[in-house]
């Protein structure tokens, strides 16, 4: 095993580690959904199902999971984790609150004058494929990996696009498989979507997976380490803290970085894939469908009769 994580997280108090304030925030959020959502079905608006409601709740925990609980420390001192968190909450996270949201709260976002010509632009499917992928690949360089770490106020409005354009990303794939019209790309181009987003995100995962020394300083050098840590902790005071216990929180950096670099691209490839599978799967329903309807047959015993 390449972390040595025993004691590894004894020298932080549980408000660090748990992050009671963004966990408030959290449920005050779901709160919110659910009660916006609720009041708007009484008014005649699409009400939510329970997969919906369901997956929105399961986003907000993941939110919280890789924001809030001792995972965002970890990810701070151990390279893996940290992509771990990646696909947490850029992939999966944003792909179950675009499922959970009804669609016509994307009609009212879209009916803005600033906002809806804004969002319907970042939503085209060339768009949202390019914003997305490139942000996350040039965020993996490690000499703007180790700035934008290093520097609070990029590191919020970094990671803060980086939500947004997740969202915008999942768009053109997830709405259609839950509204009832037929909206956006067919089911052959959503596919082809799919697989861009995920051969996109390819070299910087073999960047990372295949590279022969260590990238990021953020995770090797004691005083960035130290400035990194910081913003886990109140004030920015990392004085009671070991740093090189911390630093030595895993066996090999190579090892731990290349790790980090297959958790990134296993995970996001199974999120794809069961958006792919999803997708391929409901076409092939419907295009049966429609075959049946038009007086088709799919059984060659049937078929045999016929002729």
């Amino acid at each position: 095993m390449i972390w040595n994580t025993s004691d590894l997280l004894n020298q932080f108090d549980w408000v660090t580690l748990w992050s009671p304030w963004f966990g408030v925030l959290m449920v005050a959020l779901y709160v919110l959904y659910a009660d916006v959502t609720e009041k708007m079905a009484k008014q005649g608006y699409a009400s939510t199902t329970l997969l919906q409601k369901f997956s929105m709740l399961f986003a907000i925990l993941l939110y919280y999971i890789g924001f809030g609980s001792p995972v965002d420390v970890l990810a701070h001192i151990i390279l893996s984790v940290h992509m771990f968190q990646m696909v947490l909450v850029y992939v999966l996270a944003p792909a179950l609150v675009i499922y959970g949201l009804p669609h016509w709260v994307f009609e009212k976002l879209f009916s803005y004058k600033v906002i809806g010509p804004t969002f319907k632009f970042m939503t085209k499917p060339l768009i949202a494929l390019i914003l997305f992928n490139a942000l996350f690949t040039f965020y993996h360089m490690p000499f703007i990996f180790d700035y934008v770490l290093t520097n609070y106020g990029v590191h919020r409005i970094f990671h803060s696009a980086l939500v947004l354009f997740s969202l915008t990303m999942w768009y053109p794939v997830i709405v259609p498989l839950v509204s009832d019209e037929e909206e956006g790309m067919s089911d052959l181009k959503r596919m082809v979507y799919i697989i861009a987003n995920g051969v996109l995100l390819t070299p910087a995962c073999a960047f990372i997976i295949f590279s022969q020394s260590v990238l990021y300083d953020a995770y090797t050098d004691v005083q960035t380490f130290a400035t990194v840590l910081g913003y886990c902790m109140p004030n920015g005071d990392v004085s009671g803290i070991n740093l090189e216990a911390l630093l030595g929180a895993t066996s090999s950096a190579l090892e731990d970085q290349r790790f980090g670099g297959v958790l990134m691209k296993l995970g996001q490839e199974i999120v794809y894939g069961f958006f792919f599978g999803w997708t391929f799967f409901g076409w092939v329903r419907r295009t049966k469908s429609l075959a049946v309807d038009e007086g088709m047959s799919f059984s060659p015993q049937e078929t045999q009769e016929k002729n």
